[in-house]
């Protein structure tokens, strides 16, 4: 007979163990809330951006940036000492691994203080229903959770299936559709090709990976347009008063301005785009509905790989392999994909050359982005918000439709006491991936919720 838990009216129920639900839950706990967090994973705080265990993989901002508490900007510096005193400065990029310990340390530090009550419940969300003094949570285990308010910090989806792949090649163990899945990185033949879909952060990422575990073949990386992550240049003195809002194409040639040689700027065009970091979200504000359309359609490509950048080191890394010829990033798309004797055909069409090449290779890896659009989403619990009107896309679909605290806009037009957290949030906030605006998020959601009733309560078990 399974239980049934059963928390009181004034408990909050965080969906997702990474480092959006764990920062939320460290920061409720802090103020004597009462927590359960539903997530399978043993370890909490990792998520697909901490969990990996190949040291070469660094965080993409330096240290002094990356602070879990916003009021503790010296926080992961002060613990990076800790750790491993001298080793690291206020510019170091750390190896990622790392973070999933801080990440960690801070919900560790959150239940030493003994303020409030948590609870880790390792199973899958899979329906949920507003009742009318709060909602109730049902789990894939046939577990039934009441809380007063529920937070959705269920991070990056996965990419979306790769169209008209061939039910051969998805079997064959050769294709992989997400970077992280098991084995991906595990060449049969550490000489052979690999092409890697995509050519951003993720795809790096699974360059290094390769490397790490001993492949030392030719790396294909294939996007629309060939881009690569632009590298960090350090330091950043952050000089640069952002700019004024004078609408989309203002804000490009003030940046222009500030990004031109003449400017005299140490890090040149990468000041221009750090100064406006902390005004993003309000520049996406304020831009029209065409005006996001169009930055969508056109610019983000380009600002992406401009504003989330490499560490140097592996800039190095990745500029080493182009020149030698390791690495070969061409822009264009895929016109299909097929079983060879000894691996994978693809045939690659070429951005502006008008030709059709064919690439054989070992394995093919979709480092691609998330599936943002939640109409399609496979998590078993938004997809059944979605049905029920609850959680509905935003015009972009880049997230969920939410207000400004992040609560959900069902489409009954009814407030619901259901929030999202961190990449949720895209729609409306634009910047909400990294962990500045994530832990800011988190603080602010805490503080509302207790501003609003939500206090510290026992947790029972109800037997069926």
């Amino acid at each position: 007979m399974k239980e049934r838990i059963k928390l009181s009216m004034d408990a909050v129920v965080i969906i997702g163990g990474g480092a959006s639900g764990l920062l939320a839950a460290a920061q409720l706990l802090f103020r004597g809330a009462e927590v359960t967090l539903i997530d399978p994973a043993a370890e909490l705080g990792q998520g697909m951006a901490y969990s990996t265990e190949c040291p070469l993989h660094l965080l993409n901002v330096p240290a002094t940036n990356m602070s879990a508490l916003p009021d503790e900007r010296e926080h992961f510096l002060q613990w990076l000492e800790r750790i491993a005193p001298g080793e690291f400065t206020a510019c170091s990029f750390a190896p990622r691994m790392l973070y999933g310990g801080y990440m960690r340390s801070i919900l560790e530090a959150a239940l030493r203080t003994g303020r409030g009550r948590f609870h880790h419940l390792r199973e899958r969300a899979a329906t949920a229903r507003i009742e009318a003094d709060g909602v109730l949570v049902e789990t894939e285990g046939r577990q039934t959770l009441r809380a007063e308010a529920m937070i959705l910090a269920t991070g990056n989806a996965a990419p979306a299936a790769w169209p008209n792949l061939p039910q051969d090649v998805a079997s064959s163990g050769r294709f992989f559709n997400m970077a992280w899945m098991e084995g991906a990185f595990k060449t049969r033949d550490h000489q052979a090709a690999v092409l890697l879909l995509g050519s951003g952060l993720t795809a790096v990422d699974a360059l290094l990976a390769l490397r790490h575990q001993g492949h030392s073949g030719t790396v294909y990386m294939v996007s629309r347009r060939g881009l690569l992550p632009q590298v960090h240049v350090l330091p950043i003195s952050g000089c640069i008063q952002g700019p004024r809002w004078t609408g989309l194409d203002g804000l490009l040639r003030q940046l222009r301005i500030a990004a031109s040689d003449t400017a005299g700027f140490h890090a040149g065009w990468r000041e221009a785009v750090d100064s406006i970091r902390p005004d993003t979200n309000a520049y996406w504000q304020a831009c029209s509905a065409l005006e996001q359309r169009r930055f969508l359609r056109h610019l983000r490509p380009f600002w992406d790989t401009h504003r989330h950048r490499m560490a140097p080191q592996i800039g190095a890394t990745v500029h080493s392999s182009l020149r030698d010829g390791t690495l070969k990033v061409l822009a264009g798309s895929t016109r299909g994909m097929r079983l060879a004797a000894d691996g994978l055909e693809v045939d690659v069409s070429t951005r502006g050359r008008g030709k059709t090449e064919t690439l054989h290779v070992e394995r093919v890896i979709n480092c691609t982005g998330p599936a943002a659009n939640l109409a399609r989403t496979a998590n078993p619990l938004l997809r059944n918000l979605v049905e029920r009107g609850i959680l509905q896309p935003d015009p972009h679909r880049l997230g969920a439709l939410v207000d400004g605290d992040g609560a959900l806009m069902p489409a009954s037009g009814a407030l619901v006491p259901i929030y999202a957290l961190g990449p949720l949030r895209m729609g409306t906030l634009i910047e909400s991936v990294a962990i500045p605006e994530i832990r800011v998020q988190a603080r602010d959601l805490a503080e509302l919720l207790m501003r609003r009733g939500t206090m510290l309560s026992p947790v029972t078990a109800l037997a069926e």
